[in-house]
């Protein structure tokens, strides 16, 4: 196709939707710098770092797009289950320009739970890797899904663009409306049940101005998490919102390869990819340390689960300063992120960032010390659970979003967590305990990789894990375990040490599962 035919196409669909949607600067961007790489990733096959610019992307989308729409799937929710890479990107961020719903699934679930979120949600189409795709296949309860691979993507664009060069482009004078669902993400909200979160359009915009905060002195961004979990696609929209290039991560066993290649200044990464990290470049100097991540990493953002101190230690050898930010699926990403002072990733210690302006957030029923939950109100928030008014009512409370978060808020309007709401221990003397700030205590000792505090016949007990250690270590490290509450309140003090020998089980972003935990 014509460049002048393609601009006047991008111009024409460019124009169908409200100015706060992603299709919106997603396609400004194409007509601002159309030849700027919009994603980067390592073609296998070619042995080499490959890219699309942001021209060939909306052109990608617009051509899959097109034969979406041909085979009469407006309107419809789409399963999206497979690796990350430019096929999942292509066709998440069509389905995000469309009139169509899209579902990121975890492709590590067992398939009769990939069955059972389907259902849920009453989707009758999915585009799947060919493993998944197969194994689906072979289940009894799968019929009725419409099944499609993800490999076939390529010749999906070939009949969309040969539609396009005819003139069949009905997608392109498709409106999408700023308040229309754009995607489900299941989570456990503020309890345990499984949800789907329904993600307005509007909702994937709210924090355009803290992106390019972030992000406007950079040329490249990382994209290591999870593309299925909200801080993955967080990272994943927020590089569109401002028109900077995103480099698809291969998976963590290529992480020191595209920090090298990449060379960011600042980073998002979870627990589990940090303790990766400490482990390749464990022993090095800092300069060398340094330069196997780039050169010019100045910080790790990090969501999710605190970061073990003696992480915290390791990268600060290297110059290395790690933020936290705080944010949930029900708000599309962040409530509060780490801010740029003098060229560094900068947040309050004990913090986990300054509140975005985009956003009103409070205390509800603060105690004495201005401790209480944290309740939200804006734009970036979203509207509910799919078909679940009563788990909808339990969060969403008078144009407020509870979080079941403990915590506090500065003068400065940094935010600051204690602890969760349900995880409160109330002792049989009356006295609450969050559990968090002792673990936060505890794993202020090097050793201490995880830590759970947990009551037990109404007193304060703990398990915590450090790895292997022999008789005498285990020993040392109860003494020091005991020794922080020793000379506090007797209700703060543990009856019960416990040492696991195994890691404690986790989610995928590195928080703790604390009732798995237990019975570990």
């Amino acid at each position: 196709m014509e460049n002048s035919t393609l601009t006047a196409l991008i111009e024409r669909a460019g124009a169908n939707c409200s100015e706060e949607t992603l299709k919106h600067y997603l396609f400004l961007n194409g007509l601002q710098h159309p030849e700027k790489p919009a994603y980067e990733w390592f073609d296998e096959e070619q042995g080499q770092v490959t890219h699309v610019t942001y021209r060939e992307l909306i052109s990608d989308i617009m051509a899959l797009g097109t034969v979406f729409y041909r085979r009469g799937w407006k309107e419809q929710t789409l399963g999206l289950i497979g690796r990350t890479g430019y096929r999942w990107v292509l066709v998440f961020l069509t389905c995000i320009c469309s009139d169509i719903v899209v579902l990121p699934l975890d492709p590590g679930l067992d398939t009769p739970e990939l069955i059972r979120r389907l259902r849920h949600c009453r989707t009758e189409l999915a585009m799947v890797d060919d493993g998944i795709r197969c194994v689906l296949e072979a289940l009894p309860d799968h019929d009725g899904l419409e099944l499609c691979s993800l490999s076939s993507v390529e010749p999906l664009l070939k009949e969309g663009r040969s539609l396009l060069e005819s003139g069949v482009c009905p997608w392109t004078d498709d409106f999408v409306l700023d308040k229309q669902p754009a995607l489900m993400i299941f989570t456990s909200g503020t309890g345990g049940k499984m949800k789907a979160a329904v993600i307005r359009q509007e909702n994937l915009t709210a924090e355009r101005l803290v992106w390019k905060g972030l992000e406007a002195d950079r040329s490249k961004c990382l994209l290591t998490l999870p593309l299925f979990h909200i801080a993955g696609i967080g990272d994943l929209r927020g590089t569109l919102l401002v028109g900077t290039t995103a480099y698809l991560s291969g998976g963590l066993k290529y992480l020191l390869r595209e920090y090298a290649y990449v060379r960011p200044v600042t980073t998002f990464m979870v627990p589990a990819q940090a303790e990766l990290i400490c482990n390749l470049l464990r022993g090095r100097s800092p300069e060398e340390g340094k330069q196997m991540l780039g050169g010019q990493l100045v910080a790790l953002r990090t969501s999710g689960a605190p970061m073990p101190e003696n992480m915290r230690s390791l990268f600060a050898s290297w110059d290395i300063d790690i933020t936290s930010d705080y944010g949930m699926t029900e708000t599309c990403g962040p409530v509060s992120v780490s801010v740029m002072k003098n060229g560094r990733l900068y947040s309050k210690p004990g913090s986990v960032g300054r509140i975005l302006d985009c956003l009103d957030v409070r205390i509800d029923a603060p105690d004495a010390n201005g401790h209480g939950e944290i309740i939200i109100s804006g734009r970036s928030v979203f509207n509910g659970y799919f078909e679940d008014p009563e788990e909808t009512e339990k969060i969403l409370k008078d144009g407020w979003l509870h979080t079941g978060d403990v915590g506090y808020i500065d003068e400065d309007h940094y935010l600051f967590i204690v602890g969760r709401k349900k995880n409160v221990i109330v002792l049989p003397s009356g006295e609450n305990i969050i559990p968090e700030e002792l673990e936060r205590e505890i794993s202020g000792i090097p050793e201490i990789k995880e830590c759970l505090v947990y009551e037990k016949d109404g007193c304060l007990a703990a398990k915590v894990y450090a790895g292997e250690m022999d008789s005498e270590t285990e020993a040392r490290l109860k003494s020091e375990i005991e020794a922080l509450f020793r000379f506090g309140p007797s209700y703060r003090r543990l009856r019960s040490i416990e040492l696991s020998p195994i890691p404690l089980p986790k989610t995928t972003t590195g928080k703790l599962k604390r009732e798995a935990s237990l019975s570990v």
